[in-house]
């Protein structure tokens, strides 16, 4: 089967397929293009109407989109071992992975309200509320740190990726202090080759 994976470097799902692709060890097998989903390149739209990140084409069926269903084909074409079968595993992934998706909700949402608005046009009420949802979220994924380690989940990709958009879109703020145990898990699964070779800030 031909596939090409789509993305933008900044974005954090795109991202998320990313890691999959390398987790799941189909890297040769998966054609990658990065592009610029703003600029609306021709006939991107084509393989995905929406015209966002992640889009994965395949020469056996339509283009998939949305993150979440790239990353669950990526891993069925892989390996297989980022999502665990039924049972309190698969729960705990999918729950992380909620959590993860509602970081990378709320921050991309206060991103295009800071980037696209004046300052005096800026909803703060809008903003509160959606840095309120990330900072509880945080607070939860630190409640349930113990559940991150084991071997590499769905839900572990997804917290790796929301946090570390959070570095790179919001560095000026400190998620870190009030959460050691969430903060020592992240600085180690920082360094996996999955997690390096999509850094966008490099």
């Amino acid at each position: 089967m031909t596939m090409k994976l789509y993305y933008s470097v900044p974005s954090p799902y795109a991202r998320k397929a990313r890691i999959v692709l390398i987790e799941a060890r189909l890297e040769g097998r998966v054609e990658t293009e990065a592009l610029d989903p703003w600029s609306d390149p021709a006939g991107y739209r084509d393989h995905n109407p929406l015209g966002k990140v992640p889009a994965l084409t395949r020469d056996d069926g339509p283009a998939l989109f949305q993150s979440n269903a790239v990353c669950e084909f990526l891993n069925a074409e892989g390996d297989g071992q980022l999502y665990p079968a039924n049972g309190p595993d698969r729960w705990t992934a999918l729950r992380q992975l909620a959590l993860a998706d509602g970081i990378l909700d709320a921050s991309v949402t206060v991103r295009m309200e800071l980037t696209f608005h004046e300052p005096g046009d800026i909803s703060q009420k809008l903003v509160e509320r959606q840095e309120l949802s990330v900072a509880q979220a945080i607070d939860a994924l630190e409640g349930e740190a113990e559940t991150l380690d084991g071997p590499i989940t769905i839900g572990q990709i997804a917290v790796a990726s929301a946090l570390s958009y959070r570095d790179f879109r919001f560095a000026d703020v400190d998620w870190r202090t009030g959460h050691p145990k969430l903060a020592a898990w992240f600085e180690t699964f920082a360094t996996r080759p999955s997690m390096t070779a999509t850094d966008p800030a490099l």
